[in-house]
């Protein structure tokens, strides 16, 4: 059995932090019955990274007694004479279907039979994935629990991750736990779809972010939205509102840090990438898709030599004598990324509450910390670029949402590069960082119309009227302390000129204060070697999870017999 063992959200586990939303059901026998678990599997990534996916009405299932994710999928199967039971043909002889001697059918949508009497078929039939091939699970819940806004159903899609054992499924299907931020109408229901300014933990970081809602559709001149907390945390929204960018047709427009819009109308996707290893990881990270790099756990030492890092170089065409680069990426932060800053805040117990002050009113806390995020690169990743004089960082990426995350645009400087290739380098903390795709694109800026919607409805969930605290950046916030509160939000869509499209984005402005027992006795000591010894935080971090993987693997132990 794989020893990797990574989940994208684990569930009540990761609750102290931006968590992942999964709502599970467990029964005593080995096999989780589909039509009764709310976690519905839509599709497995493998670990050569190919991708099977699993119709809506018909989810994958774990299968706890053999390790594995089964159901039915389309394939591309061979079967041969002497495997198959019975084959049923229509009147003009195209095979139907076929069942094999161990009683499992095939729906066949297309067949040739090779030289050898092999019949190789496009089919729909039974799949059975072991765990120890699994890269990705990719999860699609349904919050049937509290039925809203006239019995609306709230959806999420989201993803686990594992190089997985029946130990990570169990973790997955064990408890109950929802889902953060923002939802969008898409017509039919809300989805779950953005998820901003992770990793602000005090007012003194509180960041402003701009996220795609690409499940977002008009209905009836209107966009719809939801504003809610679902984790154990206090969370001020400082402003909230929509940001529509309409541009030509075929062209992807993605914000910056700032909130600036860049276009994209040809994205290049990397000629090649590979780990610290050598390992080819271009499958990963070439396109925006359901499989993304993540660190390989295995036989990972955090008491051994060297840093605690992976290594990822990618190489991407480049016009000769281009003068920038617009790097189109989509990066994650784990789960157990977004857990470790909790589980730090709780080594300062009774004084947290002046270390939050310090950082709040920018004092010293506050230019350590900052520094810290900078050089460790937990929450914030550094993009290196080659150049002749060696590498160069040249741009930061923004991590911190685990559940959700969209594109973000950074602007490279590659005037001093010379040739036709641009090499790209991350460093990310083992555990800390997932790539879903890298993509350069060259081209100058294409012209956008940007329109600021502020929420022409906006009630808590008392029916309190609240547009006034996200009206504006102003230090008036809209402050959610409980899970379950939910802010609903209605816009005003402008009119769509014709010949363009429209990309929304959300704009949100806030921070939020992670629910940790600050009441123990404060191990300074150790809190201190997180903020000063180079490489320690992640190494500690990784400990931890050891130490938690073991209570798990313990846990399932006795629940699998």
């Amino acid at each position: 059995m794989a020893k990797k063992f990574v989940a994208l959200f684990l569930l009540a586990a990761f609750g102290l932090f931006n968590v992942s939303c999964v709502s599970t059901v467990v029964k005593s026998a080995p096999e989780i019955d589909r039509t009764n678990a709310k976690a519905r599997i839509v599709s497995v990534v493998k670990t050569d990274g190919s991708i099977l996916k699993f119709p809506k009405n018909e989810p994958g299932r774990i299968l706890l007694s053999s390790d594995s994710v089964v159901g039915r999928t389309d394939q591309l199967r061979e079967f041969a004479e002497d495997d198959i039971k019975r084959i049923y043909r229509d009147e003009k002889g195209n095979i139907l279907e076929i069942e094999t001697n161990d009683g499992q059918v095939f729906k066949i949508l297309s067949s040739k039979k090779s030289e050898d009497g092999t019949l190789l078929c496009a089919a729909y039939g039974p799949v059975t994935i072991p765990f120890s091939e699994i890269q990705q699970v990719w999860i699609r819940k349904v919050d049937s629990r509290r039925m809203i806004l006239n019995g609306v159903k709230l959806v999420a899609g989201v993803a686990v991750i594992a190089g997985l054992s029946y130990l990570t499924m169990w973790a997955l299907l064990k408890d109950e736990e929802s889902c953060p931020f923002v939802y969008s109408w898409n017509g039919e229901e809300y989805v779950l779809d953005a998820e901003p300014y992770g990793a602000a933990i005090s007012e003194g970081l509180k960041r402003t972010d701009w996220v795609e809602l690409s499940a977002l559709r008009e209905s009836a001149g209107e966009y719809r939205a939801l504003l809610a907390n679902e984790l154990d945390e206090t969370q001020y929204t400082d402003e909230l509102k929509l940001v529509a960018v309409d541009h030509a047709p075929g062209v992807t427009v993605a914000p910056d840090l700032a909130g600036g819009f860049h276009t994209f109308s040809a994205p290049l996707p990397p000629a090649s990438a590979v780990d610290q290893t050598g390992r080819d990881v271009l499958t990963f990270v070439a396109k925006n898709d359901e499989a993304f790099w993540l660190s390989d756990l295995a036989g990972r030492d955090p008491d051994g030599d060297g840093e605690f890092r992976d290594e990822l170089v990618f190489e991407f065409p480049k016009p000769a004598g281009a003068k920038r680069a617009k790097l189109l990426a989509n990066v994650w932060t784990t789960s157990w990324g977004s857990r470790a800053p909790g589980m730090f805040l709780e080594h300062y117990g009774t004084s947290l509450s002046e270390k939050y002050a310090e950082v709040d009113g920018r004092g010293p806390m506050y230019t350590r910390l900052v520094n810290w995020m900078l050089t460790e690169e937990l929450a914030t990743l550094k993009v290196w670029v080659e150049t002749p004089a060696g590498w160069k960082a040249r741009s930061m990426i923004m991590g911190g949402a685990p559940v959700i995350t969209k594109d973000k645009a950074y602007v490279l400087d590659v005037a001093d590069i010379p040739g036709e290739t641009l090499r790209v380098k991350l460093r990310p903390p083992v555990n800390f960082w997932m790539v879903n795709s890298l993509a350069a694109d060259y081209g100058e800026e294409s012209a956008v119309h940007v329109t600021e919607l502020a929420a022409v409805k906006a009630v808590d969930h008392t029916g309190r009227d609240v547009r006034a605290e996200l009206a504006s950046t102003d230090r008036s916030y809209l402050v959610s302390p409980n899970r379950g509160e939910r802010t609903e939000l209605v816009f005003a869509a402008p009119p769509l000129k014709e010949g363009l499209a429209r990309t929304v984005f959300v704009k949100a402005s806030g921070y939020y204060k992670v629910h940790v027992d600050a009441t123990g006795e404060p191990r300074l000591d150790l809190a201190e070697r997180i903020l000063t010894e180079p490489g320690f935080a992640a190494r500690y971090s990784f400990r931890e999870y050891l130490k938690w993987e073991a209570g798990v693997r313990a846990e399932m132990a006795g629940t699998k017999r």
